[in-house]
């Protein structure tokens, strides 16, 4: 077992403290634009990033290589999830979606629409829903539809209204 100095250990406690509170997972909400009524039935979703799309292998003398990276990534997936109401409000708007041509924009907050400390908005997007099981014993848990959503993320994020949404 490690027994470290106070000191030292105070140490890093205060360069932890110093980068700031950390993020709560939770603290999102997901606005699909046309369906902003929805946002609190989206339990989950991806939060995109930039990063290169992999790796480029370079040959080079004697049998050595060396990497070099791809292109950005644009076109990401992840998984979504949404909570039916005994209106129908999810099951509609997907029908709406494909009615619309298929695909939607939407705005993934950190924190809520009111109040957030940023946004990343995603364009091109459309879903691949699947099919929810019903189960006569489950009495404890809501129906919820899941899939993988395909999206296209550039990078834009736009500064928040709020310095804390909580």
């Amino acid at each position: 077992m490690t027994v470290s100095l106070n000191s030292y250990l105070k140490g890093f406690y205060d360069q932890t403290k110093a980068l700031g509170k950390k993020v709560v997972n939770s603290d999102f909400t997901f606005e699909i634009e046309g369906f902003e009524g929805n946002y609190l039935l989206s339990k989950q979703c991806p939060w995109p990033d930039v990063s290169v799309g992999g790796e480029i292998e370079v040959p080079n003398p004697l049998g050595v290589s060396s990497f070099e990276p791809q292109q950005i990534k644009i076109a990401k997936q992840g998984q979504v999830s949404f909570l039916e109401t005994t209106a129908g409000n999810i099951d509609q708007m997907l029908i709406n979606i494909i009615t619309n041509g298929g695909t939607f924009n939407a705005k993934i907050y950190e924190g809520t629409p009111q109040k957030y400390l940023r946004y990343k908005r995603i364009v091109d997007c459309f879903v691949q829903i699947d099919d929810p099981d019903r189960d006569w014993e489950n009495r404890s848990q809501i129906l919820t539809f899941s899939g993988t959503m395909f999206y296209h993320y550039f990078g834009e994020t736009t500064e928040g209204n709020s310095t804390d949404y909580r």
